[in-house]
């Protein structure tokens, strides 16, 4: 049976595991990730890979933030970590690894991963959304992941969420429905600073009947199935699935869905959509390394 080392690049953290085909998770850990320098994340990710080489390792796989050329691995944006930016991650790195080394972006990696075996298998056309401190996304069509001309398909935060206001900061989808803006709705209403106030906290007020919480969710939830129904409008699919830390609440898939009935009640007659399944993504912090691997498995090897 064949190992594969999965890595996947957060601004925070990176997250590893050793794998089998099958994406059963053999052994994994995390390191921070390096904030300073280009040589310094290379190091890391060598050690990494030093740890494992003597486990016969068929290839390395990568997720990691930015707009990422899926086929070579080259690093157009790198998100919060700039260094990489222009960077061909795997030719860098080829005097370290040996093997093939693949890289993906990590919201279409964990998309991948439910296409694969999660809440899109079986499913023709959907989108994965992600809710975070970002809004990630992607979009499947004819069951395969569509990335773009230039690979910036799914690149969900920066869509308008005011057309009276051209991009003004706060109004994009990400500035309006991120758990930054519930969190810092929730903070405001209840009069604390945003520091003192976690989602934790705010689902806590919610599944205790908190009046204050509810009313912020509920206005979260309808600003979530505002930018879901107008990409439905546009793409037409068969699913959402929603990730993030946050998707694991039942409340918030509960109030999502009933704000997905009220709005195609309301609509009926009046748009030519149909209403999707709304439903949370099968999996969670490993999800972005299970794609990855996907994507050398199914979409280069």
């Amino acid at each position: 049976m064949s190992n594969y080392l999965t890595i996947d690049v957060g601004g925070t953290n990176i997250k590893y595991a050793l794998m089998d085909e099958n994406a059963e998770i053999l052994e994994k850990d995390e390191i921070p990730t390096p904030r300073d320098s280009l040589e310094s994340f290379m190091k890391a990710i060598g050690e990494i890979y030093a740890k494992y080489e003597d486990k016969q390792i068929e290839a390395v796989c990568m997720s990691a933030p930015g707009r990422i050329d899926s086929q070579t691995g080259y690093f157009y944006t790198s998100g919060a970590l700039k260094y990489v930016n222009g960077v061909n991650l795997p030719e860098a790195m080829k005097d370290v690894i040996t093997v093939p080394f693949c890289v993906e972006n990590d919201a279409k990696a964990a998309a991948l991963a439910e296409l694969w075996r999660g809440s899109m298998k079986g499913f023709s056309n959907g989108s994965v959304i992600t809710l975070g401190t970002g809004i990630g996304g992607s979009v499947i069509i004819d069951g395969k992941l569509y990335r773009g001309t230039t690979f910036a398909a799914g690149e969900f935060s920066g869509i308008g969420g005011h057309w009276d206001e051209r991009y003004a900061k706060g109004c994009s989808w990400a500035g309006i429905s991120s758990t930054a803006a519930l969190v810092g709705d929730y903070a405001y209403l209840i009069g604390k600073d945003v520091n003192e106030v976690n989602g934790r906290m705010f689902f806590d007020a919610v599944n205790a009947g908190d009046e204050q919480a509810m009313k912020v969710l509920d206005y979260f939830c309808d600003t979530v199935v505002t930018g879901i129904m107008s990409l439905q409008l546009i793409l037409d699919l068969e699913r959402y699935s929603i990730g993030g830390g946050i998707s694991k609440q039942p409340v918030l898939l509960e109030t999502i869905n009933r704000k997905m009935d009220e709005l195609f009640k309301e609509l009926e007659g009046r748009t030519p959509a149909s209403r999707p399944d709304v439903v949370p993504c099968a999996f969670g912090n490993d999800a972005n390394m299970i794609g990855a691997l996907y994507h050398y498995l199914y979409e280069l090897k």
